[in-house]
């Protein structure tokens, strides 16, 4: 290789060393990005964690004032940078924000409003997540399953409970039994009253029996171990997530009591009987059709917890 050729070489490497140069500068920012992270619906502040991701790759982690909403970072990369928006407290948020090259000292300012979580507030529903009276889940209820899974994979500080319920009241008909042998039972102890001499003692009154056991509770657990395998694959889905069974209304009912027209004695003639005795009168539990499935926000943690 001859002198000029080596001259003509290094030139064209020092040439290639100033163009990368030039363009690095090109490139490069010192700016200042900043402004407010708002709730969308009340305007109120809110504390975030915010993510910038550069250009070149490098992650920028920084949180906003949970008292002013406000945030401020110092970029030194130009180009689009996406900024997200995460937290315990909000649905996530990406926003992709442009930082022009070689403008020093600049400001940008860039206010964002995002959607709180509130606790308790209701994410979606389902009447028709199972096939009638069985663990077995419909098209309709994998398609629930999959936009559940996602909202929490994008959100993986969110906590969610799920309530479940039976198709059928089954319960109810257990209690009316229950309820019909009693009424049966009163309705002989107060014809045996009627018939007791003076001075003899009266028949033992008779006893409710308990509520048997709630036969809806066996079909709403072996729902609640199909999402759980279902859901597994949720991060910390284990502790994110919360299974709670909703009981018919018409279990909360106490029996309908109302005051017998008839004496279980011969008029208060003996000492410790009563004219009137209240008897449990039957009626007609109103149907109540609950969704199969509910999910709604759980426990909502602020930033610092």
């Amino acid at each position: 290789m001859t002198a000029s050729t080596r001259m003509i070489n290094m030139l064209l490497v020092v040439s290639v060393i100033i163009s990368g140069a030039v363009a690095s500068l090109a490139q490069q920012a010192n700016m200042n990005l900043e402004g407010l992270i708002r709730d969308e619906t009340t305007g109120a502040p809110v504390g975030v964690k915010i993510y910038i991701f550069t250009p070149s790759g490098k992650r920028i982690s920084i949180n906003s004032n949970s008292k002013d909403g406000s945030y401020l970072q110092t970029l030194a990369e130009s180009g689009p940078h996406k900024v997200a928006i995460t937290g315990y407290n909000v649905y996530r948020k990406e926003e992709t924000i442009d930082i022009p090259a070689s403008e020093k000292f600049k400001i940008i300012k860039r206010d964002i409003t995002v959607k709180s979580l509130v606790q308790g507030a209701e994410v979606l529903q389902s009447s028709g997540m199972f096939s009638k009276n069985t663990a077995s889940l419909t098209p309709q209820g994998l398609k629930t399953l999959e936009e559940l899974s996602a909202l929490m994979k994008t959100n993986q500080s969110m906590n969610i409970v799920l309530t479940l319920a039976a198709d059928e009241d089954k319960f109810a008909a257990a209690i009316a039994a229950v309820d019909a042998a009693y009424r049966k039972e009163h309705d002989a102890w107060a014809k045996a009253c009627k018939k007791v001499k003076k001075g003899q003692p009266l028949p033992t009154e008779p006893v409710r029996q308990a509520n048997p056991e709630d036969p809806n509770k066996a079909l709403v657990q072996e729902r609640i171990d199909t999402l759980k395998a279902r859901l597994r694959p949720v991060k910390n889905g284990d502790v994110r997530l919360r299974y709670i069974y909703e009981a018919s209304p018409v279990q909360q009912i106490q029996p309908a009591v109302a005051v017998s027209s008839e004496p279980v004695a011969k008029a208060g003639k003996q000492k410790g009987s009563a004219a009137q005795k209240s008897v449990p009168i039957a009626k007609t539990p109103k149907v109540v059709t609950l969704p199969q499935l509910v999910a709604r926000i759980g426990v909502v943690k602020d930033l610092m917890d």
